[in-house]
């Protein structure tokens, strides 16, 4: 079990929020969700501290029992215009929350209650209520029916939340005619907290009034770095009459890799990613939890931010330990330490005699084992670091964020493991890997109008492509209204098994593949892609 260090009550936010802390009387949240649509299961909090309660509940690969993440959570912070600072972030939430569930109102508790909740949705679920809808037998699903498309307007909630697609042309979401809720990946789940129905417990910071608009989402998609990355969708709303300058965004990541012991840290600035992996060549000592002689590198990587800085934090309450009261969070979205000295190049990043500055801590590549890494602390050649546990800051900003504006930040944690069994194999594997993903999310037609509730709109196939009989005997009829360019057949490990061109509008798929559940994948005239499963049963004898 992670060791928790305890933390003394800072009382901060009292001093320049005072009347928020006359009504604000709000419970922690208390709702857990996984997300687990393709190899990975990973558990997400309400209270924002999310892959862990006792234990770690980031687990790659899917009920294996080994986890790659301990936790990792959202940091905000900016100054207002008497250059007060306002912070909310959690670490573990051992001295309290920093969020709170729903959007910002005025009914307080009662909001915190009635959002404490996710909603959960497929694909194919909204696949089939666009289709059946107006059938008189459908029943539309509760995620569906009771989707937070809108607030609460007698409580002075944000008339638009959740994201969905008007079919029905009326002004409110409007399920029973059509209207759907807009998700990205296959799976996703939906929540929503703020920062101002409760004090900031975690941090002692003065709450910003922020309400967030969280989505956490997957692909059942057979590329192998597809089905090994979940990704997290951000929309962070001033609902505050206050503009904040100096803003950052920042992650706090705990790695975790297996065994927690034994770790390493770094950062690739190229890539805006970090990452942590294994400090040995064999993870733990035979623990169940542990990855023995195949430790992967787990990565958490900004998608459509730059990232502006990186510190690795000690496991300790000293100066480059872990962030006490408000001022140290934020020293650390500037890559600077507690005390306000900055962070320099090599060694542990702390030497006040040095003035060769970076923003960046183990920025060098340990495949190649060149620049500063943890394998190279003072150079090549040098003497690695003893491995431990290993945490962070990764940080995006400064921006300016104006009273009623809006800003997204989206994110993705891929995992790699080089089943060589080689540690810095697994890191190289996990950059090669971050390269697609954020070329994957840049062909995305992903809307940027932040605050539109109708405005995720993602690229997905909407010709009639079809695929039967299935389960079949792996012999299969694909048609659509579209050329069928490519047709490629992965196993459940993500190997492919078969593959087509056919270019045309009909195609047969005849395989001898053995019993099993299979991921097919379709690209089409207008590159629009197809992808679903198929279930070979060789009992069965139809041909197409």
């Amino acid at each position: 079990m992670k060791k928790f260090t305890n933390f003394p009550l800072f009382f901060y936010a009292a001093l320049f929020f005072l009347p928020l802390l006359a009504y604000s009387q709000c419970a922690a949240p208390q709702k857990y969700k996984n997300l687990a649509v393709n190899n990975i299961r990973a558990m997400f909090k309400t209270d924002g501290a999310h892959f862990f309660i006792e234990s770690a509940e980031f687990e790659v690969p899917r009920g294996s029992g080994k986890t790659s993440l301990f936790a990792t959570t959202l940091w905000l912070g900016g100054k207002d215009a008497q250059n007060n600072l306002h912070f909310a972030g959690m670490l573990y939430g051992v001295k309290g929350n920093d969020y709170y569930a729903g959007p910002v109102s005025n009914s307080g508790a009662a909001a915190n209650t009635y959002y404490d909740k996710f909603w959960s949705l497929s694909k194919a679920e909204i696949d089939k209520h666009i289709a059946s809808y107006a059938e008189p037998t459908y029943i539309i699903p509760q995620s569906i029916s009771t989707w937070p498309a809108h607030g609460r307007a007698e409580y002075g909630e944000s008339s638009k939340l959740a994201p969905y697609v008007n079919i029905s042309g009326k002004s409110t979401y409007t399920p029973s005619q059509g209207d759907y809720p807009l998700i990205r990946g296959d799976e996703a789940i939906f929540w929503i907290n703020n920062d101002l129905c409760g004090a900031h417990g975690e941090s002692g910071g003065v709450p910003l009034g922020v309400e967030i608009m969280s989505m956490a989402y997957a692909y059942n998609n057979p590329d192998y770095e597809m089905q090994n990355t979940i990704f997290l969708s951000y929309e962070i709303r001033n609902k505050s009459t206050e503009t904040y300058k100096d803003l950052y965004v920042g992650l706090f990541v705990d790695f975790d890799i297996g065994y927690p012991n034994d770790d390493y840290i770094g950062c690739d600035t190229a890539l805006n990613l970090i990452y942590g992996y294994n400090g040995n060549e064999v993870d733990g000592a035979g623990e169940f939890y542990a990855y023995g002689a195949t430790p992967p590198a787990q990565g958490v990587m900004f998608l459509n931010q730059k990232m502006n800085a990186f510190v690795s934090l000690a496991d300790n309450n000293g100066i480059t330990g872990l962030p006490q009261i408000p001022n140290d969070f934020y020293n650390y979205f500037q890559a600077k330490w507690k005390n306000g000295t900055p962070l320099t190049y090599a060694g542990s990043g702390y030497n006040p005699s040095s003035t060769d500055y970076t923003n960046f801590m183990f920025n060098g590549n340990p495949v190649t084992q060149s620049g500063w890494t943890e394998l190279t602390p003072t150079g090549s050649g040098s003497s690695p670091n003893a491995p431990g546990e290993r945490s962070g800051i990764m940080s995006t900003g400064p921006f300016t964020l104006f009273a009623g504006d809006c800003m997204s930040v989206d994110i993705a944690l891929p995992f790699a493991m080089d089943m060589n069994g080689s540690s810095v194999g697994s890191v190289a594997l996990l950059k090669q890997n971050a390269q697609k993903i954020q070329q994957f999310y840049n062909n995305q037609n992903y809307e940027k109008k932040c605050s539109d509730n109708t405005g995720i709109v993602e690229k997905r196939h909407t010709a009639s492509l079809q695929i039967y009989p299935n389960p079949s005997n792996g012999r299969f009829l694909m048609s659509c209204d579209e050329i069928i360019k490519s047709i490629e057949i992965y196993d459940m490990l993500g190997k492919k098994v078969f593959s087509d061109t056919p270019n045309e509008l009909k195609a047969r798929i005849n395989t001898d593949l053995p019993d099993g559940l299979y991921f097919y994948r379709a690209v089409l005239q207008n590159n629009s892609m197809g992808t679903g499963k198929i279930l070979v049963q060789n009992i069965i004898k139809v041909y197409p």
